[in-house]
């Protein structure tokens, strides 16, 4: 192991301010021909030291002398091949792919993405809808029979300007036709498959209706009723004294309920209160607590009273809903945050919902231009021109002897007609989902697509490490900290637990490092001012 000079002349630098990144590319030292450069050590000793990061001769030095005795470590896992075990791969590559997730996107889009989110969740909507029901694989002839359906629905509302008259004719929801399609209060994010409806809700302005919008239910016509400032979310707790008959008046049930509120203004416990008297066999054991909850997951009469609470820890008189009467307790009313404490789980939100397939699509159009993506249409012509009709059923079974032309490039990589041919193979829902106009040349180029964004998105993992410093360091820090881990395991605690006649010398031989010195416990009690004689002062030596 070298350590290169270049490291004393950087402690004087570094002490009076001057810039890293001067000399990043030069080594520090090395172990066994592995160089840790300046980048890398910089970049662990600001993450281990944060705000103590000084810069001094003294911590730099002290730090250095640490992160050696660290990549010794590291180095000796390595000869003894922990490196190749098939467990810690694998452990490695979950790391890997966790980490990857977060590259493997347009942030720039991302963020977009997430300040929309953030600026809807200050507004909540109450909506009604007209809905022509259609499944998502349907045919070309129900489609427009569908879409006939809500074109004549639509022009019937511009003209009767009667929203809840035209749902209840037109309207094939069952759970809200019966009501004029009033659906209630929504906020963003609507549910995954629902971003385009999300935009369209938002964009109107109160009393306003859509055109007929295409969603994975079918056809929907959206009015926008009211909007409000968020409620948000509100953690509560409450005391239920249920009727006699649900949905029914029950005078006794209002008046217990009455004499319990009454009980609690009073000064007792809402919690004790809940535990004894509460008939909501879920809650009353936890003082009532029925945790975080939002807008439409309870009756209205309910979440209207929970929302008018003023403040943390206040009780509103009882509220009667379908079930009973309810005395709800405010606990704590989740509030807006900054967007840059928000944005991190909207961000994880985000990914897990259908939207971020724009973030996805902007960064793989980014990959093909950086990789000089070409496509090769005769060769896909080619490959329509060797297909049948049962290309668009389950039955299709791909034609053999097929030239292997090339479809496209991507960076130096050609994709041929076998390769595409066996994406093809292994995702046969997707060729029958894609074919909805029958048209096998559409079809065909609507599957590249798929395809080259697959394979955009594997070019750009296997360059992480090179286009990002950042998640090169993280692998490098999970990689050598499973192998530390694994090498400390073996060596030190595994061997420790079985060598007990090692651990009992060991015990005797520095037990009396570990002795504390002599102490002792008094304790006195004195009643009124006068030691008590049998109660004299007890001592305890330990």
């Amino acid at each position: 192991m070298k350590i290169s000079s270049i490291f004393y002349t950087l402690l004087l630098s570094l002490s009076t301010c001057i810039l890293w990144s001067q000399k990043a590319d030069q080594t520090i030292f090395s172990i066994n021909d592995n160089p840790v450069k300046v980048s890398e050590f910089e970049y662990i000793y600001n993450k281990n030291n944060g705000k103590e990061a000084t810069y001094t001769k003294s911590s730099l030095e002290e730090y250095l002398n640490l992160y050696i005795k660290f990549k010794l470590k590291v180095q000796a896992a390595r000869e003894m091949k922990l490196d190749t075990i098939p467990s810690l791969i694998k452990e490695l590559e979950g790391y890997r792919q966790q980490l990857t997730t977060n590259y493997l996107n347009d942030k720039e889009v991302v963020d977009k993405l997430a300040r929309e989110v953030y600026e809807r969740q200050k507004k909540d909507i109450l909506i009604s809808h007209i809905l022509i029901s259609l499944g998502q694989g349907a045919s070309p002839a129900d489609t427009l029979k569908a879409y006939s359906k809500a074109k004549e629905a639509y022009s019937a509302l511009k003209a009767s300007k009667n929203f809840e008259m035209t749902a209840k004719k037109y309207s094939e929801d069952k759970n809200t036709v019966g009501n004029g399609g009033y659906l209630g209060w929504f906020t963003a994010m609507l549910p995954d498959g629902f971003y385009g409806l999300e935009t369209i809700i938002y964009s109107l302005n109160n009393g306003e209706f859509s055109e007929p919008v295409r969603t994975k239910l079918g056809y929907q016509i959206i009015q926008v009723m009211d909007s409000r400032p968020s409620r948000r979310k509100m953690e509560a707790a409450h005391i239920l004294i249920r009727k006699g008959l649900k949905s029914k008046p029950d005078e006794l049930a209002r008046m217990r309920a009455d004499s319990i509120y009454k009980a609690i203004i009073g000064g007792a416990s809402f919690e004790e209160l809940a535990r004894t008297y509460s008939q909501d066999l879920t809650t009353n054991l936890t003082g009532g607590n029925i945790g975080y909850f939002g807008i439409n997951q309870f009756e209205a009469a309910f979440e209207d009273a929970a929302f008018s609470i003023p403040k943390d820890g206040d009780v509103c008189k009882p509220v009667e809903t379908s079930i009973g009467w309810h005395i709800i307790k405010r606990i704590k009313k989740e509030e807006e945050l900054p967007y840059e404490r928000a944005k991190r789980k909207i961000q994880a939100d985000i990914t897990r919902d259908s939207r971020f397939k724009q973030a996805q699509g902007s960064l793989i159009e980014k990959i093909k231009s950086e990789a000089g993506y070409k496509e090769n249409p005769t060769a896909l012509d080619a490959l329509a021109a060797k297909m049948d009709s049962t290309f668009f059923t389950y039955k299709w079974i791909a034609p053999e002897n097929l030239p292997n032309d090339v479809v496209a490039t991507l960076a130096k990589t050609s994709l041929g007609t076998k390769d595409l041919i066996d994406y093809i193979k292994a995702n046969p829902r997707q060729r029958v989902q894609l074919s909805e106009d029958k048209n096998i040349r559409n079809t065909l180029r609507s599957l590249l697509s798929e395809f080259v964004s697959q394979k955009c998105l594997q070019y750009e993992e296997n360059r992480l490490e090179e286009k990002y410093p950042d998640f090169k360091a993280l692998m490098r820090e999970y990689r050598e900290g499973i192998l530390l881990f694994e090498a400390t395991k073996n060596v030190v605690w595994d061997r420790a637990s079985e060598d007990t006649s090692g651990l009992k010398l060991y015990y005797e031989k520095n037990k009396e490092n570990y002795r504390w010195d002599e102490r002792a416990v008094i304790q006195t009690i004195t009643i009124g001012g006068l030691l008590c004689p049998e109660n004299t002062p007890r001592i305890s030596m330990w």
